[in-house]
């Protein structure tokens, strides 16, 4: 009986002290996007970017993209963003949406360090959760990817003059720098968003 106390004493010693390892930061990561992705889309159904007079209209379409940190900082991070400048890729912090977790904006600049405090932790991907590489299975850009919805349903790999929609899963990769990684689908039809 004292033995079987004592290696319970030590199991819970040992998951206090012990910290997480990269695996589980690496399905906190995933399980963040799937949760912004799954938003992204609910706001792109109750925002309809769609107006006549307006030939860029379809490049205001919400996105998360991922992007490469500038060199002073290194890494990878993303953002969730409506280009309200017509596609020219020059978006300000007002244009991303709001993280529900905390209020602030799901935007990063580069992963410059933010004096304001007003921007998201969550989407610095490198700097929180040792994410390596990106890998967007649907990827139609020259850049890491991205996801834009549509107000219909619909879901796109690229905006723009050369429109792609997704007719197939789409699968995005998360790497650690031991290649460690863990997947997200998103289903084309039904935009169902879940972990493989």
């Amino acid at each position: 009986m004292e033995i079987i106390f004592v290696v319970i004493i030590i199991s819970i010693i040992t998951t206090q002290i012990i910290p997480k390892n990269q695996i589980s930061k690496l399905n906190i990561a995933r399980d963040k996007i799937i949760l912004y992705l799954n938003y992204v889309r609910y706001i792109a159904h109750i925002d309809n970017k769609f107006n006549i007079a307006d030939k860029e209209w379809e490049k205001k379409r919400w996105t998360l993209k991922f992007l490469n940190c500038s060199s002073d900082y290194n890494g990878l991070y993303y953002n969730v963003y409506s280009d309200m400048n017509g596609g020219t890729g020059a978006y300000k912090k007002k244009d991303t949406l709001i993280d529900p977790l905390n209020n602030k904006y799901l935007y990063s600049f580069h992963c410059r360090e933010n004096k304001k405090n007003d921007e998201s932790k969550h989407v610095l991907l490198t700097k929180e959760y040792g994410i390596e590489k990106v890998d967007v299975s649907c990827n139609t850009t020259s850049t890491i990817g991205q996801i834009s919805f549509g107000y219909d349903g619909k879901i796109y790999s690229q905006l723009g003059t050369n429109i792609k929609e997704i007719t197939k899963q789409c699968r995005i990769k998360l790497f650690d720098s031991e290649n460690n990684y863990t997947e997200i689908a998103i289903e084309p039809k039904t935009g169902y968003i879940h972990k493989i």
